[in-house]
């Protein structure tokens, strides 16, 4: 699937940062997904979320942040049916592996595979969004268990019989074939209840293995099936899919970062054998010590500079104006005047006032010398002076020293609406110094090749600036005409740590960090966004930092700015890591912790989220769309002492096509009643921008949401909804 810019970007969600390395593998497995999603969807074929993947898709709109596998699952007889279909319908270089098919695959699950290797191919990296690792899915078989606790007990004892039997033959190469006949044998045994013969369900191996029936689910959970929002795409859930969470994993809105899975990333493990292969890094950006020398920066073809030697030739000409042609002089004067003026307002533009005072300045001196010649013309010129012309020239000069020479100039280079906002207090800052001339340029970001070409047309990189989407009240420049040799800004402000190093996309190379300091005399970096506090013990922060802060803006940049002393700590123990420790000293000086902002919040002090599920249509026991009624009557007696504002989510009502019942479209008539009455007002938010919209309320209240884990991350009160009468 060819997902867009915005899917690869950095970002951070409920407080964890997730660089674009985290995001093509989340790409790799959905596009694993969607190729799964097709054949079931064309063959009748159920599935269903499951474990971590089940776990996102309510929880956080899509993977835990600090996840990246994806897990479904399928009740036999639906897995079955796929396994008929799936070789054939699969794209050819896929994959399935089990214990048939693959070597040490003693699993009772199968994993949909994108290949059979990695590949560097060019071709295949082209159409991959450039990760060559294997990336899949795994799909848990639910069997149908026995309700009887003694016989299922007893069909399990013979399913561990078979197992323990097969265990003496899988470490042999020559009885591979018998441990696989034994394993198909126990795997009949898993299959022998049918669909009608019982009201349970489970995973056999290896949970009713362990704890027998009681650990099962009821069937009927996975009766009627509701699409949530997955990053970019939608996933079936259960209905029920509250009740089936809290019997896993009990209260599991709240957020426990732990981590006792899978290796993360899973590609890290295949990166470092294709390094032993190969005897190559595959990492794209490798210290030097000469990258922390910072040279002068080259300011010969600034436009200060420039300004400077033309007003040193206008001096020198009008002062041997009547050494030659007066005629000449006169004429050369008012051209280099006026190409002067064209600078200066191609540079700093037209309307800012110290560039009409410097216009107009230039225009008085040309006006002088055009006044003085005239006068001069009919009369003897030797001996003569023009002092008109000095005090207009004296005005030029003292107006280029205040409007050009002397001001400062403040860059900000954004790629993003939303990653402006980390800008957004030094902006502020910059604009209210007097004596400073900030810029804003926003840059496209744009898709490369494994090889670093750029994969758009101008159109596509025109439209990638987003200009659109950015704060009105700023003014912006095009990054096509800023020319950073010209403007040689005093300050620049960055927040895209890579420079070329990132994997698949990239930003205009005249604004990479790198070729910006050679003009600018400091470049100071700011993270996209804050992260949750961590330490040395989250390994999975820890290691997304090897992506983001291991990098050339970091590096490169003169001062690094950060939110807490913890956090710098963890830069700096990076960067030392990184670069050796006798650099700790100099990540020590440039990375300083940002001044804290005073808690100004009163517009969201009387604002209420209220969102509505799917899972409570599907679990609620009464009529839901009086339930519904009853809130409303409590909103509405409220007097307007607080702002409702109710988000249904899912909020299309195509993802609710597994209910016999309309009764979403029920309540979906009775919350807009509600609105046209003033009651409410009916919002839709997307979960990609959960941490966005928690910022605007001051409380949540209603489902498991990816909007619940937004709010808690920013300490604010949330109330899961009792929603049962």
């Amino acid at each position: 699937m060819d997902r867009s810019i915005d899917f690869f970007r950095d970002e951070v969600r409920n407080g964890f940062y997730i660089p674009t390395a985290i995001k093509q593998a989340w790409a790799a497995t959905l596009d694993v997904l969607e190729n799964i999603d097709k054949i079931c969807t064309k063959h009748g074929i159920r599935y269903f979320a499951d474990w971590g993947t089940a776990l996102g898709a309510v929880r956080h709109g899509g993977y835990v942040p600090w996840d990246d596998d994806l897990d479904i699952c399928m009740l036999r007889d639906d897995y079955e049916k796929f396994r008929q279909v799936a070789d054939e319908e699969l794209p050819d270089n896929y994959v399935i592996h089990d214990y048939e098919r693959k070597e040490n695959h003693w699993l009772f699950l199968a994993r949909v595979v994108n290949n059979s290797k990695m590949c560097f191919d060019i071709s295949y990296l082209d159409t991959h969004n450039n990760f060559p690792y294997l990336a899949g899915v795994d799909i848990f078989i639910k069997d149908y268990l026995y309700e009887d606790e003694e016989k299922e007990k007893a069909r399990d004892r013979e399913i561990m019989e078979l197992l323990a039997t097969a265990e003496s033959f899988i470490d042999d190469p020559g009885k591979r074939d018998r441990a696989v006949e034994l394993y198909r044998n126990a795997e009949k045994k898993m299959a022998q209840v049918k669909p009608e013969e019982t009201k349970l369900v489970g995973q056999i191996f290896p949970w009713i293995l362990k704890y027998g029936n009681g650990s099962g689910e009821k069937k009927s959970l996975y009766e009627n099936i509701v699409r949530l929002p997955f990053e970019d795409t939608t996933i079936p859930m259960p209905a029920h899919y509250n009740e089936l969470l809290r019997s896993r994993y009990g209260d599991y809105c709240v957020i426990k970062k732990v981590w006792d899975g899978h290796n993360y990333p899973f590609f890290e493990g295949q990166k470092k054998e294709m390094e032993q292969i190969s005897g190559e890094s595959l990492s794209k950006f490798k210290f030097d010590e000469t990258m922390l020398e910072r040279k002068a920066p080259d300011k010969s073809g600034s436009l200060k500079q420039i300004a400077k030697e033309c007003l040193a030739e206008m001096e020198r000409m009008l002062k041997n104006a009547f050494a030659g042609d007066l005629t000449q002089t006169i004429g050369d004067l008012q051209q280099l005047a006026a190409d002067l003026g064209t600078l200066i307002e191609n540079v700093k533009g037209e309307k800012r006032p110290c560039t009409v005072k410097t216009i107009d300045a230039l225009q008085a001196f040309c006006d002088a010398l055009w006044e003085e010649y005239n006068l001069l013309s009919g009369a003897e010129t030797e001996g003569n002076d023009l002092p008109r012309s000095r005090a207009a020239l004296d005005a030029v000069m003292s107006a280029v020293k205040e409007n050009v020479i002397d001001r400062k100039e403040v860059l900000f280079i954004s790629i993003g609406p939303r990653e402006w906002k980390s800008f957004e207090r030094y902006y502020e800052k910059a604009t209210a110094d007097e004596d400073t001339d900030v810029f804003v340029v926003p840059l496209p970001l744009m898709r490369k090749t494994y090889l670093g070409e750029i994969r758009m047309t101008d159109e596509e990189i025109h439209r990638a600036v987003r200009l659109d989407e950015y704060p009105d009240g700023v003014e912006y420049t095009d990054y096509v005409t800023y020319d950073i040799t010209l403007h040689a800004p005093e300050t620049v402000y960055i927040h895209n740590p890579y420079d070329g190093t990132n994997p698949c996309l990239t930003v205009p190379s005249s604004f990479y960090c790198e070729n910006v300091r050679k003009y600018a005399d400091k470049i100071i970096y700011i993270p996209v966004a804050d992260t949750a506090e961590f330490g040395p013990q989250d390994v999975t922060d820890i290691y997304n930092m090897g992506h983001y802060v291991t990098a050339p803006g970091v590096v490169f940049a003169d001062k690094v700015i950060v939110q807490s002393e913890n956090i710098k700590r963890r830069y700096v123990e990076v960067l030392t890591a990184f670069a050796g420790e006798k650099t700790k000293e100099i990540w020590e000086k440039k990375t300083e912790v940002r001044e804290a902002l005073s808690a100004n919040d009163t517009n969201a002090e009387k604002r209420l989220l209220v969102c509505i599920g799917a899972n409570e249509l599907a679990e609620c026991e009464g009529s839901f769309a009086e339930l519904i009624k009853n809130k409303l009557e409590i909103i509405k007696n409220a007097g307007g002492k607080i702002k409702v504002s109710v988000l249904l989510y899912p909020d299309d009502e195509a993802d609710y096509a597994g209910f016999e019942e309309a009764d979403h479209h029920a309540v979906s008539e009775i919350l807009h009643k509600a609105a046209k009455e003033g009651i409410i007002d009916i919002v839709s938010a997307s979960p990609r921008f959960a941490d966005e919209v928690s910022k605007e309320y001051a409380a949540y209240y209603g489902s498991p949401s990816p909007f619940v884990p937004a709010f808690s991350v920013l300490g604010k009160p949330v109330m899961i909804a009792d929603f049962r009468l």
